[in-house]
């Protein structure tokens, strides 16, 4: 009887670790598919939503710091590559900005790549922020 019993437990302590080992791997796994999920939108092409207002793209997240290209509108089908979200001067509608890598205006013809900024409230009041889509800079 004694000798079945530590049978029993010897198998309960192999199978505890197995489950154990287990266990670590999965949520190894499920955490780094949720770091990757998290920014796996970052620099991915976004249009703008109509918001009744044309977006700025700047130097840095503040209106008066200078202009680096044109306005971008909805309605002319402009996108920008959003990068990640920061904090800057508020317009109206939050504090947000987003940082993008790139941008596309049909109207000027042209990519215009580099870091800028533009207003999250005029871009898509917010939403990429709002769905943590983007990791903050």
């Amino acid at each position: 009887m004694q000798n079945e019993a530590r049978r029993m437990s010897a198998v309960a302590r192999r199978l505890g670790r197995r489950l154990a080992a287990g266990t670590a791997v999965g949520a190894l796994t499920v955490g780094a598919l949720a770091m990757s999920s998290g920014s796996a939108f970052a620099d991915s092409q976004y249009f703008l939503t109509d918001t009744g207002h044309g977006v700025g793209v700047y130097s840095q997240p503040n209106s008066a710091s200078p202009k680096t290209f044109g306005d971008l509108w909805s309605d002319d089908l402009d996108s920008i590559y959003p990068h990640c979200w920061t904090v800057g001067n508020n317009v109206g509608n939050g504090d947000v900005w987003y940082q993008i890598s790139n941008l596309y205006s049909i109207y000027y013809g042209e990519d215009h790549p580099g870091i800028q900024y533009v207003y999250g409230g005029y871009v898509d009041g917010n939403a990429l922020f709002h769905s943590n889509t983007l990791p903050r800079c």
